[in-house]
C-alpha cells in the first residue's frame, strides 16, 4: 500500500480518509501530548494564511522515488510519536493527540512555506515534499526546533536507503525507524532545567528588545521567494578564523553589514540567532529546546565588515553562558506556569493574543540561524542540507544556514520582491 498524493488531493479522498481516522481513534485510545513550554505561543498566532512553520532540506545524489520514500516516511514515524500527531484543543491550551492516518508526501510546488492544510496532510503538522533528488520537511515549530526536524528528516532518508538495499551501521547515528524511543525525547527540557524564581525576576521586557532597523521592499503576493547558495564549509571557517571569530559570528556579522551597506540606520540592526540549548544542557528531547540572542548593533558599529564581525563575536560570548541560558530557561518556565494564565480559558488567551498583535510588532531586523555542521554516515547518499526560515510582515528576510559534508548552504526567505540584500551578502563572502 502506498502513502503519496498530488500537492491537493480532492475532497472525496480527505472526506474518506478523515472518516477512517476517525473510527480508529474510537476503537483504540489515543496518546495524548502535551506542548514544551516553549511551543506554546505558536497556535495562537497561526491561521490558515500565516504560520509560524520552517523547512529542512536534505539533496541526495540521486532523484527520490516517491512511493518508496512514502513507504519510508510512514515506517518511521513510530519512532517520532512527538510528531506521529494532530493539535487539538484543551480548556486552557492546546496539546497534541496521537494521528493514525498515513502521512502523504507531496510533490514540491516551489512555493517554500506555504501554510500547512491540516485536511491536506491528514492532520499532521509538517509536510514532506519532494523535487527531483531534494526532500523538503516544512514543519510547524510547536512540534519542534530545526534540530528536531533535521533528526526526523534523517531517519526518513535512513530508512529510505534501507529500503533501496542499503544497510548501515548500528552506531551510524541516526535514528532507526524500529528501535525503541527513548523516554528522554518526549521530555520538556525547559521543566527538566528549571530552576526557581520569583515573579519579579522575570525579564520579559529584556527579552523583547526595543525598535529595530526594518528592511524595506516591496511585499510578494502570496509564497515566500528563496535566494539559496552553496560554499566550501572549510573556506567560510578560515575567514572566520582570520577575523578571530566563529562561524557563526562571521555570518551574522556579514549579514548586519550587507544590511546596512543597503539603507542609513535610524535605528540599531537587531539579529536574532537561535541558540540549541541541547548544546549547553543534557538533553535528548524531540520537543522545542532553543532559545534567542539578541545582538544590537548600532550604526558606529556597522561601518566595516571586520567592525560588525567583532561586535557579533563579542556580544554571542557574553550573551551565551550557563547562567544566561538558564536565566532563560527559568523565565520561559514561569511565565507559563503562572496560575492566573493557566486558569484562563483557550477563548479567552487566543483573543488577548490576537489582540495584542495588532499593537505588538517583532523586535528584530533578521533572525539568522546556523544549525552548524551536520555529520551523517556516506551510506545516507546525502550530498547537503539546508535549512529556509518563515519571515513575516514586519520580519520580512531571514537566514537559515546548514552544513554537511564540506558543503556549506545559505538561504535567504523573503517576503519582499528585492533581493538586493542576499546579493550584497553573497558578494562579501566571496560566493
Amino acid at each position: 500500500m502506498t502513502y503519496y498524493r498530488s500537492y491537493r488531493p480532492n475532497r472525496a479522498a480527505r472526506k474518506f480518509g478523515g472518516m477512517r481516522e476517525f473510527m480508529a481513534d474510537r476503537t483504540e485510545k489515543a496518546k495524548k501530548y502535551k506542548l514544551d513550554l516553549s511551543a506554546g505561543f505558536y497556535p495562537y498566532v497561526s491561521g490558515r494564511k500565516s504560520q509560524s512553520l520552517f523547512c529542512v532540506g536534505a539533496e541526495l545524489t540521486c532523484d527520490v522515488d516517491k512511493p518508496l520514500f512514502a513507504e519510508a516516511v510512514n515506517a518511521v514515524m513510530q519512532r517520532f510519536p512527538l510528531y506521529k500527531t494532530k493539535l487539538k484543543k484543551g480548556y486552557g491550551g492546546y496539546y497534541l493527540k496521537e494521528n493514525s492516518a498515513p502521512v502523504p508526501v507531496f510533490g514540491w510546488n516551489g512555493k517554500p512555506q506555504t501554510p500547512i492544510d491540516p485536511e491536506e496532510t491528514n492532520g499532521y503538522r509538517f509536510r514532506f515534499s519532494l523535487d527531483g533528488n531534494r526532500i523538503y520537511l516544512e514543519m510547524f515549530h510547536a512540534l519542534t526546533d530545526a534540530n528536531g526536524a533535521m533528526r526526523f528528516l534523517l531517519a526518513a532518508v535512513r530508512r529510505y536507503r534501507e529500503l533501496s538495499g542499503i544497510t548501515f551501521d548500528v552506531n551510524c547515528n541516526i535514528p532507526a525507524f524500529d528501535e525503541p524511543v527513548p523516554s528522554a525525547e518526549t521530555e520538556d527540557s525547559f521543566l527538566a532545567n528549571y530552576r526557581h524564581i520569583k515573579l519579579s525576576e522575570l525579564n520579559l521586557k529584556g527579552m523583547a528588545g526595543g525598535v529595530p532597523h526594518r528592511i524595506s521592499g516591496t511585499p510578494l503576493k502570496g509564497a515566500l521567494e528563496a535566494d539559496e547558495r552553496t560554499a566550501s564549509a572549510d573556506s567560510l571557517i578560515a575567514k572566520a578564523k582570520q577575523a578571530g571569530v566563529t562561524l557563526s559570528a562571521y555570518i551574522a556579522g556579514t549579514a548586519a553589514c550587507s544590511i546596512a551597506g543597503g539603507s542609513s540606520l535610524k535605528h540599531s540592526i537587531q539579529i536574532m540567532v537561535p541558540v540549541n540549548l541541547r548544546r549547553m544542557f543534557p538533553s535528548e528531547t524531540a520537543h522545542n529546546f532553543i532559545t534567542f540572542v539578541r545582538l544590537s548593533l548600532s550604526a558606529d558599529k556597522c561601518a566595516t565588515l571586520e567592525t560588525c564581525v567583532k561586535e557579533c563575536a563579542k556580544q554571542l560570548s557574553e550573551k551565551v553562558t550557563r547562567k544566561s541560558m538558564s536565566a532563560f530557561i527559568s523565565t520561559t518556565v514561569r511565565a507559563q506556569r503562572n496560575p492566573l494564565f493557566r486558569a484562563v480559558p483557550l477563548c479567552v488567551k487566543w483573543l488577548l493574543i490576537r489582540f495584542g498583535r495588532l499593537f505588538l510588532k517583532s523586535r528584530q531586523t533578521i533572525i539568522v540561524s546556523n544549525l552548524g555542521n551536520i555529520s551523517v554516515p556516506p551510506e545516507l547518499g546525502v550530498k547537503r542540507l539546508s535549512l529556509m526560515l518563515n519571515t513575516s510582515d514586519n520580519n520580512v528576510t531571514n537566514l537559515g544556514v546548514a552544513s554537511c559534508g564540506g558543503v556549506c548552504t545559505l538561504a535567504f526567505t523573503r517576503k519582499i520582491k528585492e533581493n538586493d540584500l542576499s546579493e550584497r551578502f553573497f558578494h562579501m563572502l566571496g560566493i
